[in-house]
């Protein structure tokens, strides 16, 4: 088995993880195998040279990617986290990397996603595949997207990670609604988690035209919403870039 694989699969078996110093952590707030599997089918069907990562932890999402972009021929992972050395995750996710053999497909940021994904898109970097895992606020998380589809080439895949969470969902909603990306693949809350997500979305779906004003969402708009109302990682696919006019919105 490949150092790789190995450690990997070490990780996801034990739920704990190797740091620095040769303690043992608790491998929290990582994604699950589902999420891993997904990782890999759109690398494997997208094949990007380059991809960029926002946020780190202990590395697990980061293996998933680096170990499809190696089977694929992928050039970089640009990846970018500002508390990878702090007291919780303790350098975790960079060790996991080197123990895997990744460092030479790994660019390292240790600072926030606003000041390095500006800084690339003003150099003109272009990517073709991105995973937003970072700061789990509405405005971070649209700022992220904002920078990262600037980079990201059309046919490009992008990942969100923790759909579930509101501020994040909100943001998805803004992206199917006023930009021209597909939903591609997802990951979805288990049935007896997400019954009653999806009868209150049913029921407001079926409310919301009762109640209706200028600034209510279109029947089109809460149909697209409603495809991710049980989702809690999702890829979408870039279809073209931005052509908007200045003044477009469209309720979401």
């Amino acid at each position: 088995m490949r150092a790789s694989n190995r450690v990997l699969t070490e990780i996801v078996i034990s739920g704990r993880t190797l740091l620095p110093t040769g303690e043992e952590a608790q491998a929290s707030s990582c994604i699950d195998q589902s999420c891993g599997e997904l990782l890999r089918r759109v690398i494997t069907a997208q094949r990007p040279k380059i991809g960029v990562e926002v946020g780190l932890g202990f590395g697990v999402s980061t293996l998933y990617i680096l170990e499809a972009m190696r089977e694929t021929g992928g050039e970089r992972l640009i990846g970018i986290d500002p508390a990878q050395h702090d007291q919780f995750w303790r350098g975790g996710g960079l060790h996991n990397i080197h123990r895997a053999g990744y460092e030479d497909l790994y660019e390292f940021h240790e600072k926030t996603s606003q000041q390095v994904l500006p800084a690339l898109a003003t150099e003109g970097q272009r990517v073709q595949f991105a995973f937003i895992d970072g700061w789990h606020t509405f405005d971070h998380t649209l700022i992220d997207f904002f920078f990262i589809d600037q980079m990201l080439q059309p046919g490009g895949i992008v990942v969100l990670d923790d759909v579930a969470y509101p501020a994040i969902r909100r943001v998805c909603d803004f992206i199917l609604t006023n930009r021209n990306y597909e939903i591609i693949d997802s990951v979805r809350l288990n049935h007896a988690s997400s019954w009653k997500r999806r009868a209150k979305a049913h029921l407001a779906w079926l409310l919301n035209p009762l109640i209706r004003t200028d600034k209510t969402p279109s029947v089109e708009a809460r149909g697209i919403e409603s495809r991710i109302s049980d989702v809690y990682f999702l890829a979408l696919r870039k279809l073209a870039d931005d052509s908007r006019r200045f003044d477009h919105f469209v309720h979401f």
